[in-house]
């Protein structure tokens, strides 16, 4: 895992050097192992690379890279079937001289070209520059595992990164708010597609390639993969008996590929089904015993300590544990790790992340997570909930009829609540509305209020109403996963991204390829969730390896006890600087409801969650948007670390 950088200059246009070695070094955390550059021989075109050595810790595997044909590539990821794909293109009479993935993912792009990405298996963003046709080509994987941004200026003239803050080195990078993007993030915490909450700098999407040709200047999107793709178009075909051998069989082999590295590979475990199944088969099937590291938070009601040390004596695993506690999380950790983030914060759990990277670090290089398996195999509470709501709109007199015994509930926050509150919208909400508003944090209500503009809840879902699957293409419960990996997916892979890489560990994914996922897709519906239980097939597997009561627990999640720290007093100190008169707040929030919160909090989650979109924004903005020169000095650069520019600019030819 690295970090990469790219600036395509018109003909003769030079690049500014020191701005583009800034950018790159930015990103040392994302490769504290080595600084790698190269420069067109007319110096208007630059690559860059910050090394994190994964697999071939030689010099051999140092990027920029230069093939065969004269293109270069910068990349960032792992290709975990290179060693396949290198087989087929020695076969063809290509040699290589690295045992790494870097020289073998150029050889397929410079014998196959873009055909060749359907048959990577793996995390990655890169750029291909080709000299002779002054074309690049910029990459992002199949789900969005690594992040990959782009900067158009003025001239048009893109740059592009791993890391947004790397265009602050840019001279003609202005950061503005892109405004038309708050009701979206306010309600989601995240952003669908391909925008950011920076105007100009737009993220790749998942599955997409683009090819940009200097000479005309023109910059081409090109959608090559997408997760609807998997289904077979005809209803009857479309769910086949998966028996847990067959997923299990293909799955190890999966897991056996992710656990290729010169270097320690631990795995981030929590003691939940999915780090679970991880370890289990790493330990039981491979005769491997990684080293989990977990993450222990101070309220007893979201600790999943108890759960990890039971998991890991029964598999013989040593473990380690960070502590997450209210005054480290009011700490400056916040701000701390926004900058790593360069986003608002999504997720108060992405703290407890980056502990347990930076706990993990020195001790192995790389974590094996289970993101992704939630929207895979239907773990989220959000699907049972969606097949009750489905069920009650099929039944129209009986939402009134229970809305009435709802009425005699304090519905509170609960499980009760939830169920009360379903029932209670059953009548009104439409079945598509509740998949595309269900991970909302703030109500449609609410956020008319925050933003004082009546179309606010309007505007906050329109664009990712076009990413919901037609009613013809699946079943409720796959539209709704579909919808979930196309939305939300991505910005939880970011957030391991960017938490792991602070701690400069790289963080790999086992559930998140093509194959894993075309499997949980076979698997008929009911066999992934139903009305009364998530997950099934997935708990069915870890009982192969651990007891079934363990392996079919209820689901804990990473969850943060929010509603008890803001009302702490550290918290209630951060709060109060949402509505201090220097809050960048003013102006973008009608700041009488924020008030009205903050004063009269009453440790409701709900309130909570709202409260926390705002500290986070709060912060963001007065780091991204206010101090340009506190993102610029996020990391003090020494003297320059590689050699001079003269022996740089060829790059790692082969």
């Amino acid at each position: 895992m690295c970090g990469i950088f790219a600036i395509i200059n018109p003909p003769g246009c030079k690049v500014d050097l020191q701005a583009c070695r800034l950018a790159v070094n930015l990103m040392e955390h994302r490769g504290p192992d080595g600084y790698g550059e190269w420069v067109s021989p007319s110096e208007d075109v630059f690559l860059g690379h910050r090394r994190l050595s994964i697999i071939d810790l030689s010099d051999l595997a140092a990027q920029p890279m230069i093939g065969q044909s004269g293109k270069v590539l910068t990349y960032n990821g792992e290709i975990y079937n290179f060693r396949s794909i290198r087989d087929r293109l020695e076969s063809l009479g290509r040699r290589f001289r690295s045992s790494g993935d870097t020289e073998v993912l150029l050889g397929a792009l410079e014998t196959w070209g873009v055909d060749c990405l359907n048959m990577l298996e793996g995390m990655f963003a890169f750029v291909l520059w080709d000299p002779a046709e002054e074309e690049a080509l910029i990459v992002r994987d199949f789900f969005g595992v690594k992040p990959l941004y782009v900067f158009q200026g003025a001239n048009g003239v893109p740059a592009v990164a791993s890391e947004i803050k790397s265009f602050y080195a840019l001279p003609d990078f202005i950061p503005q708010l892109n405004h038309d993007m708050l009701p979206e993030f306010l309600r989601f915490r995240c952003l669908c597609r391909e925008e950011t909450l920076l105007k100009g700098v737009r993220q790749m999407r998942p599955g997409e390639y683009l090819r940009y040709c200097r000479r005309t200047g023109s910059l081409i999107r090109v959608r090559y993969w997408n997760p609807s793709s998997v289904l077979i178009p005809q209803p009857e075909e479309s769910h086949k008996d998966v028996t847990q051998a067959e997923f299990l069989d293909f799955f190890r082999e999966t897991l056996k590929r992710h656990l290729i590295a010169d270097v320690p590979v631990g795995t981030q475990f929590s003691g939940g089904v999915d780090s679970s199944l991880i370890s289990a088969i790493a330990v039981r099937d491979l005769s491997i015993r990684p080293r989990g590291f977990h993450c222990q938070v101070e309220e007893p009601a979201h600790d999943e300590s108890p759960y990890a040390r039971e998991m890991a004596q029964f598999l013989g695993m040593e473990t380690e544990t960070a502590a997450l506690s209210c005054a480290c999380f009011f700490s400056g950790l916040l701000e701390k790790l926004t900058r790593h983030h360069d986003e608002p914060i999504m997720h108060p759990n992405s703290l407890g992340i980056y502990l347990v990277s930076r706990l993990a670090h020195g001790k192995v290089k790389a974590l094996l997570s289970g993101e992704a398996a939630d929207e895979f195999f239907a773990g989220y509470s959000r699907y049972p909930l969606l097949l009750i709501h489905q069920w009650l709109r099929n039944r129209p007199a009986l939402p009134g009829t229970l809305k009435v015994f709802a009425g005699w509930f304090d519905s509170g926050e609960g499980r009760l609540g939830t169920l009360m509150n379903l029932v209670s919208s059953a009548s009104h909400t439409g079945i598509e509305d509740r998949i595309v508003s269900g991970i909302g944090y703030i109500s449609g209500e609410d956020l008319n209020a925050l933003l004082d503009d009546p179309t606010a809840e309007r505007k906050s879902v329109e664009r990712r109403e076009a990413l919901l699957p037609a009613d013809s293409c699946a079943d409720l419960l796959t539209r709704c996963q579909l919808f979930d990996i196309e939305t939300y997916l991505p910005s939880l892979f970011l957030r391991q991204d960017k938490m792991s890489m602070a701690a400069s560990i790289e963080n790999r994914v086992p559930f998140a390829t093509p194959g894993v996922f075309s499997f949980a897709m076979r698997l008929r519906p009911e066999t992934r969730a139903t009305i009364l239980s998530r997950k099934t097939f997935l708990k069915s597997c870890l009982a192969e390896y651990v007891p079934g009561k363990t392996a079919r627990r209820r689901k804990a999640g990473f969850g943060m006890p929010l509603n008890i720290w803001l009302g702490s007093p550290e918290g209630a100190e951060r709060l109060r600087s949402t509505i201090g008169p220097d809050s960048p707040l003013h102006g973008l929030i009608n700041m009488k409801p924020v008030e009205e919160l903050v004063s009269g909090f009453d440790g409701k989650r709900s309130r909570a969650d709202t409260l926390w979109t705002l500290l986070s924004l709060h912060v963001w903005l007065n780091i991204f948007c206010r101090d340009r020169k506190s993102v610029v000095d996020f990391r003090p650069v020494g003297p320059h670390p590689g050699p001079p520019i003269e022996t740089l600019r060829h790059g790692n030819g082969l």
